[in-house]
């Protein structure tokens, strides 16, 4: 009997030791599992996160890039706004000192000194037609003693002061108007300030003259 209880307890002994290691190991294996997967879930948190802040940001520079893009809007427009309106005071003022000139004794002998200018190209033609403002026909006779050769004079496009003389039979037309000299400086404040300006006058220079072949 005292053998066999021996053999009894070595036998449960092994048994438990193996259901010991097998405890374990099972243990183990869920302490893995459950390890694995809450390195999983991290990763997953992570990767939300990630994902939320890149998503965050790239909102945020796109907002930005948005306002950045407004407001240089509003100053280039703002800026153009300014320019008109200095383009608009500048041509204001040289209109009325302009006119201002066109009232002077100065004007007339202005329009003869044009007049000789313009005639030296339209020499021999026997054609040459001079147009005025409709306000200086009254100084015709004067410019026609002037010319001393025939010459035609009527009221053209001209409303600032100046003259056009042109010949059908040599094709020349002179432009000498004040109204071509003012597009001339539209022409170079537009240039200056980088702004193209459309609603210029008909005509030319305050002090010269412009030729165009018809």
């Amino acid at each position: 009997m005292p053998e066999l209880s021996k053999k009894l307890d070595r036998f449960t002994s092994a048994l438990l030791s193996e259901a010991s290691a097998e405890a374990e190991r099972v243990s183990k294996e869920l302490k893995e599992r459950h390890d694995a997967a809450l390195s999983s879930a991290e990763d997953q948190v992570l990767l939300e996160a990630y994902d939320y802040i890149h998503r965050e940001v790239s909102r945020i520079r796109s907002e930005q890039g948005r306002l950045v893009s407004r407001h240089m809007l509003e100053r280039k427009q703002a800026l153009f706004r300014r320019r008109e309106e200095i383009a608009s005071e500048v041509f204001a003022l040289v209109r009325a000192r302009t006119a201002a000139f066109t009232r002077t004794e100065a004007y007339p002998r202005r329009l003869s000194q044009l007049l000789r200018e313009a005639l030296i190209p339209l020499s021999g033609a026997e054609d040459t037609v001079v147009y005025l403002r409709e306000e200086d026909l009254p100084l015709a006779d004067a410019l026609i003693a002037l010319a001393g050769r025939p010459l035609t004079i009527q009221a053209g496009p001209i409303r600032m002061g100046g003259l056009i003389a042109q010949s059908q039979s040599l094709g020349l037309r002179i432009d000498s108007s004040f109204d071509a000299n003012m597009e001339e400086l539209r022409g170079h404040f537009a240039s200056l300030v980088g702004l193209s300006l459309v609603d210029a006058a008909d005509g030319g220079t305050l002090e010269g003259g412009t030729r165009d072949h018809e």
